[in-house]
């Protein structure tokens, strides 16, 4: 039976940050790379010029979907930089959430992301379980989580 967390373990903004930017490098710098590769395939074809800011934008809404949504979901809340830093995603429950729930965190992003991640990093701070916009809407925490527990 899963038990409501606790708001100690709900104490993770720093490390949720860190998570944050790590995650984003995961999406970000293969997307680049793509482009960087793009760029070059099309650099005497000026009629393609097109095609690599196009397929880098594809990129980071594919590996964004991947990294914050498919990935937590199949890997019982966890993105890559979570199981690094020992955080998971849970309902406020303490409940494993849906694929559904991981979408919209991932679609609130937009909100959390205004004025350069402000929005989320201030939400994140004064809320009484330091829930960002995604998390408060889809009824989500993170929480930190034992070595044992990992």
């Amino acid at each position: 039976m899963p038990v409501t967390p606790s708001v100690d373990e709900t104490r993770v903004v720093g490390r949720r940050c860190v998570q944050w930017l790590l995650d984003r490098l995961i999406v970000g710098v293969p997307a680049f790379l793509l482009l960087v590769g793009l760029v070059l395939a099309v650099l005497d074809d000026r009629s393609l010029w097109f095609l690599p800011p196009i397929v880098f934008l594809v990129a980071l809404l594919i590996g964004g979907l991947a990294v914050d949504v498919w990935v937590p979901y199949r890997t019982g809340g966890r993105t890559p930089a979570m199981r690094l830093l020992g955080l998971r995603i849970v309902t406020e429950w303490g409940s494993v959430p849906s694929l559904g729930t991981y979408a919209l965190r991932w679609l609130l992003q937009v909100v959390d992301g205004f004025a350069f991640g402000l929005t989320g990093l201030i939400v994140m701070v004064v809320s009484s379980r330091h829930q960002r916009v995604g998390d408060l809407v889809a009824r989500t925490l993170v929480v930190r989580i034992s070595a044992d527990a990992a």
